[in-house]
């Protein structure tokens, strides 16, 4: 089913695309998410941004939850963020939102929100004026939006411009600007980076508060534990891994020498391989960041 567009005289990332408008009096149908049950299939995707050189390789998964996408810097969470929201360069393979391909309701209001900085960071208006134009396009909750920036950010942040922010306060607008639209699926990428302890408490609060679908990307562990009712998908090196429950993945350990009770295997482009199992090598829950697993298989 394809959605009818809105035009005005801004340009603006909504969504899935970039659409151009010439005046707001077309009205968008929202995506009921009463409608669907919450599946989204990645099947044999490669993604990237050059021809020929693919940072997703080959992936396969299922969403059905709230999902956390767990992996070290440079490992492809934003490439897979990216994918889902439609703005990766080069794709290949295949998405299939709620039984339907992505491709044929690129764009609907409602379905897919994000926290991407190019989502929101054509324009060098105020926070204010973007927030209410995108959250008034896609049937968002400004005075929510408002009252979260402003309350975890600091008083000021609606009046200047996303490209005026630390990185700390812009990462709390964006993650505002995704939760307040009330999509459906709500696409999270690293939304604790550069926050401080109690800023991280208070975003994972409102996250989890959520009544979206939330899929989100990390490379930390210290939230797992707050999160037992989520699933958890590895990727690293562009395959992803899963799913696992937090509590799951916290009772395993890293080791780069093979186990007879793997519960999963890594391939890396190198040719090495590193198992996962409730035995043998470091625990997981003592590693807060998966940046660290290479460093964990140097010291073994």
């Amino acid at each position: 089913m394809r959605f009818p567009r809105i035009s005005a005289k801004y340009s603006i990332h909504v969504f899935l695309f970039r659409v151009k408008f010439k005046s707001v009096s077309t009205v968008y149908l929202l995506f009921d998410q009463r409608v669907c049950k919450v599946t989204i299939k990645l099947i044999d995707i490669y993604a990237g941004y050059r021809r020929g050189e693919f940072v997703l390789r080959g992936v396969n998964m299922e969403i059905t939850g709230d999902t956390i996408i767990l992996g070290p810097n440079g490992s492809g969470k934003t490439t897979l963020m990216r994918t889902l929201l439609g703005v990766s360069v080069s794709k290949r393979g295949k998405i299939v939102i709620d039984g339907v391909d992505m491709d044929s309701i690129r764009g609907s209001p409602g379905l897919l929100s994000g926290n991407l900085p190019e989502l929101f960071m054509l324009s060098r208006l105020p926070v204010k004026h973007v927030a209410k134009f995108y959250l008034d396009l896609t049937g968002g909750d400004y005075d929510y939006f408002e009252e979260l920036a402003s309350r975890i950010g600091e008083k000021g942040v609606l009046s200047r411009s996303l490209h005026e922010l630390s990185a700390g306060l812009r990462t709390i607008v964006l993650d505002a600007l995704a939760l307040a639209s009330n999509a459906k699926y709500v696409l999270l990428d690293e939304p604790f980076e550069s926050l401080d302890p109690a800023r991280r408490v208070a975003v994972l609060s409102e996250i989890t508060r959520s009544k979206s679908t939330k899929i989100m990307s990390t490379h930390t562990t210290w939230l797992l534990n707050s999160l037992g009712d989520w699933s958890v998908h590895l990727i690293v090196e562009g395959l992803v891994y899963g799913p696992l429950k937090p509590r799951e993945l916290l009772d395993l350990k890293i080791s780069r020498k093979p186990v007879e009770d793997a519960v999963l295997k890594f391939k890396f482009k190198s040719g090495g391989e590193v198992y996962l199992s409730k035995t043998t090598g470091t625990p997981i829950s003592s590693v807060d960041s998966l940046d660290k697993l290479y460093e964990v298989l140097t010291w073994q």
